[in-house]
């Protein structure tokens, strides 16, 4: 089954991280800019077929028609195994892992996979069900990091002990959580997991969080948008590693 990733940033690093791909598709008329080029190179590097091909065809391919003349045609996306993931990870003192449940909206996926590349997170975690697809419009929105981030799929409450199995805690983010992350010993081994905006944690999830946290707030609206709280969190991890160092 094949999958295609759109915009010119994103095609680049899917191609930097070696996605399994196809062709990569240019438009006629697309010119000579130093990202074509730059695209042109690394797909003849990872031996990768490069076509051009009419705005329409383009078109046609396209989910959000945002692809700036530029498809890269892959193979479906392959989740990392959890026993994988967790013998990358063993002996560290400090890894952080997402976890996304009931996560619909691919920008909301590909916005958060975008931090978390950023940031050093070492996976993200998704449910089998009721997630959002790793596909080109998830690409898109995370600028290309979807190519460098793991992921892991499973049953969430079952994959979360397993985590708490190897040395991992496990935080909750919850709006309506007392403790505020600040205060929380948001350090180490961690499985952090963030909530739909419009159900928040589900019940099984909830039962298997150590503890719950909440970021403060003070205007009037009561809730960042789901991937800007798993950005939060994340910069927060990372503040405490680096003032453990000094």
């Amino acid at each position: 089954m094949s999958m295609y990733i759109e915009g010119r940033r994103a095609v680049v690093e899917a191609l930097r991280s070696r996605v399994p791909g196809k062709v990569v598709l240019l438009a006629d008329n697309i010119g000579e800019a130093a990202i074509i080029n730059e695209i042109e190179r690394l797909a003849a590097a990872a031996k990768v077929a490069v076509r051009r091909a009419s705005k329409r065809q383009l078109d046609e391919r396209s989910e959000r028609g945002v692809h700036q003349g530029v498809i890269f045609e892959i193979r479906e996306h392959r989740a990392t195994p959890v026993q994988e993931l967790l013998a990358r990870m063993a002996g560290r003192q400090d890894c952080l892992v997402l976890a996304l449940d009931h996560i619909t909206d691919p920008g909301n996926l590909g916005a958060i996979a975008r931090s978390a590349e950023v940031l050093g997170v070492s996976a993200l975690l998704l449910p089998q069900r009721r997630t959002a697809m790793v596909n080109a419009a998830a690409y898109k929105a995370s600028a290309g990091a979807l190519a460098w981030m793991p992921i892991v799929r499973g049953n969430l409450s079952q994959e979360l002990e397993r985590f708490k199995k190897e040395g991992f805690w496990v935080v909750g983010a919850d709006a309506g959580a007392p403790d505020l992350a600040w205060n929380a010993p948001l350090e180490g081994r961690l499985v952090v997991v963030v909530g739909s905006e419009g159900e928040g944690l589900s019940r099984l999830v909830k039962e298997r969080c150590d503890m719950m946290v909440s970021l403060p707030t003070s205007g009037k609206v009561d809730s960042l948008n789901v991937a800007q709280a798993a950005t939060v969190i994340a910069y927060e991890w990372n503040r405490r590693i680096a003032l453990r160092g000094k």
